[in-house]
């Protein structure tokens, strides 16, 4: 089983790194980290040419928006991919994102140059006439907004008139951004690498507040009820006031999260590398159960009418009760896929849609598990999946996005990314 599930070779050798000195002192912890980790990092990553993400796809009033990984922004008309019209056809375009000036080597003074492409690992979000869109370049990371009809960025600058902007400025630097954004009440939201949680406002890119967590975020945020609940590879998660960033409460737990919380109905769920998926008071963080299960949780959770679906690095996916006064949980039915499960499942109209990272894609009914049909795509299934409808919209591995049908059980359409 790998660790890799974006296919950079870096990031997942400091999630193992990370992983294995979790239990360790933290004085211990952090002498390894810098001494030890620098060397192993410099190394493999002049190793490592090519360094990509697999960005999810987004879905917004017929059109589909993901990041390549070749650097660029795609927006994409089902119907026009279904049909195999030239692209770009009608609401159609590619837009590459500027790389601001290379990035700096991560690897240390063993490399010779940085690559200058940008890497998206990020999910777009859209609000309005905007698409959002997080970047990962060397230890930097910016988000911008792009125009959804018509990108105007000229030579890398953001055409204001058409309400375009980018954070932060090409003089300025934040940490490398893994987690997806999040719009909320005007504002977005994402944490970074660097340790910090960023709020703009979503109209002109202002920044209101930030908060530093003390360690790497590579999740996404979640928000409820004017409260945001994030994690760090520091073992902590933390709720903060959306409205100026304070501190409500944190919580430490045994081991690293990689898995982004979803909050419902009260309660916080979300899996660790211990092997638990735990499930928390909204407001006072208090630990109301904990399931043990048989591997890392990595994908996002996902929850409707009283159970939680969480998919595991073990191949199984997991129906949870989701209010119980079981301390160990209450498991309702588990089922086995081929591989791990990296993408958190979604619900269809026809059931539940769990994707493996062979690239097999199971239905399965939410009463009991059962399986409905399977459909295979013949890649690796890494990034969020999409659900729309009968639809899901990936990208898979091989740099391509597919069109499901998952009530015919077959594949509709697939569209290269490698746009030239």
């Amino acid at each position: 089983m790998t660790l890799c599930p974006d296919g950079r070779f870096n990031l997942c050798l400091g999630v193992l790194l990370m992983f294995s000195l979790s239990n360790l002192p933290k004085l211990i912890r952090m002498v390894i980290l810098l001494v030890v980790v620098p060397v192993i990092v410099s190394v493999a990553g002049c190793a490592s040419p090519e360094w990509q993400g697999w960005s999810g796809v987004a879905y917004y009033e017929g059109t589909l928006f993901v990041g390549s990984t070749d650097g660029k922004l795609l927006a994409m008309n089902p119907s026009a991919r279904s049909g195999d019209l030239s692209f770009p056809a009608a609401d159609e375009w590619v837009f590459p994102i500027p790389t601001f000036g290379l990035a700096r080597p991560v690897c240390g003074p063993a490399c010779a140059s940085p690559s200058p492409v940008v890497n998206i690992y990020a999910t777009p979000r859209i609000a309005d006439d905007l698409v959002y869109i997080a970047t990962y370049s060397g230890e930097s990371g910016r988000i911008l907004a792009v125009n959804r009809v018509a990108p105007g960025y000229t030579e890398g600058a953001p055409m204001r008139s058409k309400g375009e902007w980018v954070y932060p400025s090409v003089l300025e630097s934040i940490g490398a951004i893994v987690g997806s954004p999040v719009l909320y009440d005007g504002m977005l939201f994402f944490g970074s690498s660097d340790g910090k949680v960023y709020a703009l406002d979503a109209t002109y890119g202002e920044k209101k507040w930030v908060y530093d967590t003390g360690g790497k975020i590579w999740t996404s945020p979640a928000i409820a009820d004017s409260v945001l609940y994030v994690s760090n590879y520091e073992r902590r998660l933390c709720a903060l006031s959306i409205q100026d960033g304070t501190l409500l409460w944190q919580k430490e737990f045994p081991a690293s999260i990689a898995s982004s919380p979803v909050v419902s109905n009260g309660k916080l769920f979300f899996g660790t590398f211990d092997h638990y998926f735990y499930a928390l008071d909204a407001t006072s963080g208090d630990v109301k159960w904990r399931f043990k299960g048989g591997g890392w949780f990595w994908a996002t959770p996902v929850v409707k009418d009283g159970v939680v679906y969480a998919g595991c690095l073990n191949g199984k996916v997991y129906a949870l009760k989701a209010d119980t006064d079981v301390v160990a949980g209450e498991k309702l039915w588990e089922f086995s896929a081929d591989a791990p499960i990296i993408a958190g499942p979604v619900l269809t109209a026809g059931g539940l849609a769990v994707a493996s990272k062979s690239g097999k894609i199971y239905v399965l009914r939410v009463e009991d598990g059962d399986l409905v049909r399977t459909v295979a795509i013949g890649s690796q299934i890494v990034a969020p999946l999409c659900a729309v409808g009968d639809m899901i919209y990936i990208h898979a591995r091989d740099r391509c996005i597919y069109g499901v049908n998952i009530e015919l059980g077959e594949v509709v359409w697939k569209f290269s990314t490698l746009i030239k």
